[in-house]
């Protein structure tokens, strides 16, 4: 299973890999040591039962998309529709937007899921088989400030 942990103190993401993990990994930008605790289910690829970072049991699941990616997608077919547009080529301009959101939406339905811990934003990728729910924004805001509070940053 591939990690990518995110450190409590600059949010930088730091892959491992839950096999051969460390009892303890450095971040590069802010030097800060950070403990892991990687049980047997991570280590063969069997579940996710704890975060190795922050020791929570709280994940969720969301696609494995940059949403930053969907958005150039969109806005770029936007503005190339804008422009036929603009010149009162109407139907050419709807079909091109209508085109960029079909292939974003194809994009992001073939993607995979990830798995992500709702206190420290850890990212969890394997085979194993995905059992958390989906993302909820009121878990989110109570374990994001449990977690903030408990390691100094709130």
């Amino acid at each position: 299973m591939n990690v990518l942990a995110k450190c409590p103190k600059c949010d930088a993401g730091l892959p491992i890999d839950a096999a051969d993990a460390p009892d303890a990994i450095k971040c590069g930008r802010c030097g800060r040591t950070i403990a892991l605790h990687v049980t047997p289910a991570l280590r063969e690829d069997r579940a996710v039962d704890r975060c190795p970072v922050c020791d929570g049991a709280d994940f969720y699941i969301r696609k494995d998309f940059d949403p930053k990616v969907g958005l150039a997608v969109v806005i770029v077919g936007a503005l190339i529709s804008g422009g036929f547009y603009w010149f009162g080529r109407d139907l050419i301009a709807y079909g091109i937007l209508a085109s960029a959101a079909l292939i974003d939406l194809v994009v992001y339905g073939r993607l995979k899921d990830v798995t992500v811990c709702y206190r420290c934003h850890s990212e969890f990728r394997g085979s194993y088989a995905r059992a958390a729910p989906a993302f909820d924004l009121h878990t989110a805001d109570l374990l994001e400030v449990e977690y903030e509070r408990r390691i100094g940053r709130r």
